[in-house]
């Protein structure tokens, strides 16, 4: 087990007290310093006091349903590759071979083996070293003693979490109540009709930091034509937060049972099974801090999912997970694809929002500007990340 987990404390380039006006402790919470969002040196202190010492998102167990199949991410500096065995268990390892530092796979495909394109060291399903030519028969190199590092993961309703902190509780216990509170959703049987695709973009990953104060401003054309969301439709204090397990969420009630953000207004895949009339009245947001976004749905669950890559720069992608019912359903192609087509303008739109805020805070002039009424959750995911930096920070 792969544990690069640092207890020390480190020196956080920001000096702590600048954060007490975004924890919304001591009055209204305001943004957090610019520099948060575009420093290297904040970068690598975050990268440490977050992404090396919390449970994180990598993709979907249901995008690599068979032996050998797999998904490469990268966070931060480490390429890791995401793969099933043949017994059924999904492995996470580095995606570095062990010789001389080659990326050994790219992209989603299958594989019996893992084999490194330069020299064709070539590994297990499990990461084992098997083969290393020109040095398979001398009796002084063990290949028994050489495997891709393997990082600790777990399975939360088919989502892969991964953490390089050997010392945290499962994940399981911190998302415990959440799946309980989401399980009529079945999550862990839905898939996608596509394996999730990660595209980078040259934004900080906080950016994506989700709320619906800005759904009747950016989407005004677009997603309220669909889904109108006046203020009063959105709840902030749902049963669904608990930001002390990094669970933040609001409600956004429809105007129509089954409303869904299509061109009908409704949903246009069959009806989940077994929901409640409550859970069919709108749609539930669920942030799991730091780095996924669920969203629930009549007839499917949407999720959006992040990694860091640098300062400025994360990667970024969007899947729907459907019953295989739906999936197979007859006109399940091109009914899927006019819902995206509905719904392309919308993400054109947060596209746009979020390249223009990093640009922004890269000016000399970025404000540190109040937090609305309607923005409890960017207030809970600040509050969240401060508790974080606090204390790991020297």
């Amino acid at each position: 087990m792969l544990d690069k987990n640092n207890s020390a404390k480190v020196k956080c380039p920001i000096p702590l007290s600048e954060f007490d006006l975004s924890d919304g402790v001591d009055g209204p919470a305001h943004s957090l310093p610019a520099a948060t969002f575009t420093s290297p040196e904040f970068f690598d202190f975050e990268f440490k006091a977050i992404w090396e010492k919390e449970w994180f998102c990598i993709g979907r167990a249901t995008d690599i349903p068979n032996t050998g199949d797999y998904f490469t991410v990268t966070v931060g500096n480490e390429p890791l590759v995401a793969i099933r065995d043949g017994s059924g268990t999904v492995n996470v390892l580095t995606n570095v071979c062990q010789h001389r530092s080659m990326l050994l796979v790219e992209g989603h495909g299958n594989t019996r083996r893992i084999r490194c394109p330069m020299h064709s060291w070539v590994y297990s399903l499990e990461g084992d070293l098997l083969s290393a030519p020109a040095l398979n028969d001398f009796a002084d190199f063990d290949k028994s003693a050489v495997c891709l590092p393997r990082i600790r993961s777990e399975l939360w309703e088919g989502f892969i979490f991964i953490t390089f902190d050997d010392s945290l509780a499962p994940v399981s216990e911190r998302l415990s109540h959440l799946s309980e509170q989401l399980a009529n959703f079945r999550m862990s049987a839905l898939s996608a009709a596509t394996p999730l695709q990660m595209d980078t973009y040259d934004w900080d990953w906080k950016i994506y930091g989700d709320e619906c104060y800005h759904c009747t401003h950016l989407h005004s054309g677009t997603w309220c034509n669909f889904y109108p969301t006046p203020e009063s439709a959105i709840d902030e204090d749902t049963a669904y937060t608990d930001v002390e397990n990094g669970i933040i969420a609001y409600f956004l009630k429809s105007q129509v049972m089954d409303g869904a953000p299509t061109r009908t207004g409704k949903i246009l895949h069959p009806l989940l099974p077994g929901l409640t009339e409550q859970e069919r009245s709108g749609l539930i947001y669920v942030s799991v801090m730091p780095n996924l976004l669920i969203v629930t749905m009549s007839d499917k669950v949407k999720y959006f999912l992040w990694l860091p890559v640098g300062s400025q720069k994360s990667s970024f992608g969007v899947s729907w997970l459907f019953p295989q019912s739906t999936r197979e359903g007859p006109d399940f192609v091109e009914t899927a694809a006019m819902e995206k087509s509905d719904l392309g303008p919308v993400m054109l739109e947060d596209l746009f929002g979020w390249s223009r805020t990093q640009a922004g805070l890269r000016s000399r002039f970025a404000p540190r500007g109040r937090l609305s009424p309607k923005e409890k959750v960017i207030a809970q995911m600040y509050g969240w990340l401060i508790d974080r930096y606090r204390a790991a920070a020297s």
